[in-house]
């Protein structure tokens, strides 16, 4: 037991750790590493069960969506730049935080949509910040993307380019 209230408290971390790449374009007070994969997570959901998915493998999505940067509670939130320069074992740190679990999840099948899932939320968070930094929608520009699903939603999204989701 011991062990999973410590992956629990690892992964509430993340809630405190910034992600770092919007601090560079000048935003104050930068989402989180965990807000980012509760949405990932939403839209990885969302993306399987509109291509056609079973309920069972959009639940496998959402979960690999919010397991994607649990690593980070260890290596932190390297943004590109520090990518060039900071070597992180992200598959050592997984496999230290997983450690516990006598199953270890295998997320391969649902490996497309979790990577749009992480690149849709990036998208969606730079409109959202484009009003505190001009730089920000650059990062929702030219977004590459697996699915088809996935392109569908991410051009509605910059065709409106208005997080104002209440109007």
């Amino acid at each position: 037991m011991e062990d999973i209230v410590k992956f629990i408290h690892e992964a509430g971390s993340l809630k405190l750790l910034p992600r770092s790449g919007w601090l560079k374009f000048g935003i104050k007070l930068p989402e989180s590493v965990a807000e980012h994969s509760f949405r990932a997570a939403l839209i990885a959901f969302i993306l399987a069960l509109k291509n056609g998915e079973s309920l069972e493998v959009a639940c496998k999505a959402a979960t690999a969506a919010l397991f994607h940067d649990l690593h980070e509670s260890r290596t932190m939130d390297l943004h590109k730049i520090a990518q060039k320069y900071v070597i992180a074992d992200e598959k050592k740190a997984k496999e230290d935080q997983l450690s516990w679990m006598e199953v270890k999840p295998d997320f391969s099948e649902v490996e497309d949509y979790v990577y749009d899932a992480d690149k849709l939320e990036l998208a969606f968070q730079a409109v959202e910040y484009s009003d505190q930094s001009s730089y920000a929608l650059k990062l929702a520009e030219n977004v590459e993307l697996r699915t088809e699903m996935a392109k569908e939603i991410y051009r509605a999204m910059m065709d409106k380019k208005n997080p104002l989701w209440w109007k």
